[in-house]
């Protein structure tokens, strides 16, 4: 004799398996019909306000100015120029006393320009030029800005 199960058509061979089957099975179906899991709604939109959050702080810091704007402005706008190669170590640190305000100066490529950086005497990287003379490596912004008479704000 078989023994079905009245929601979902399947056969037992006992009435046993077929009370078991209906507990395990179709009671926490039925228990959960209709109620709203809110542990699982508190989860996700915790996750999307965090997500958010962090996402809008790193906006945020994305659109400040850098500290040296006008120092690098200047720099530019008075013909310093500097010499350097992305793949140089000395060339990173120096652009990176910069930080955000980099992007104001100067600055030229030895491995992209080449002829200009041998017509100009470079020799080492990074090297500033700064109204015809130039001066190799690393320097301070202060020291910049004595050899240009760029004021530091």
């Amino acid at each position: 004799m078989s023994f079905e199960c009245d929601v979902c058509n399947k056969k037992f061979n006992a009435v046993e398996s077929l009370e078991q089957h209906k507990s395990m099975a179709h009671a926490i179906k039925e228990n959960t019909k209709g109620k709203i899991n809110f542990k699982k709604y508190i989860y996700i939109v915790g996750i999307v306000l965090i997500i958010g959050l962090i996402s809008g702080t790193f906006y945020i810091k994305s659109q400040k100015t850098g500290v040296l704007d006008g120092f690098a402005t200047c720099l530019s706008e008075k013909g310093v120029v500097v010499y350097g190669n992305d793949g140089c170590s000395y060339t990173i640190q120096q652009l990176n006393m910069f930080g955000k305000s980099e992007k104001y100066l100067d600055y030229k490529q030895c491995i992209i320009e080449d002829e200009l950086c041998d017509e100009k005497g470079v020799e080492i990287t990074p090297t500033w030029e700064i109204e015809g003379n130039t001066y190799s490596g690393i320097h301070t912004i202060e020291k910049l800005s004595e050899l240009s008479g760029c004021v530091l704000e």
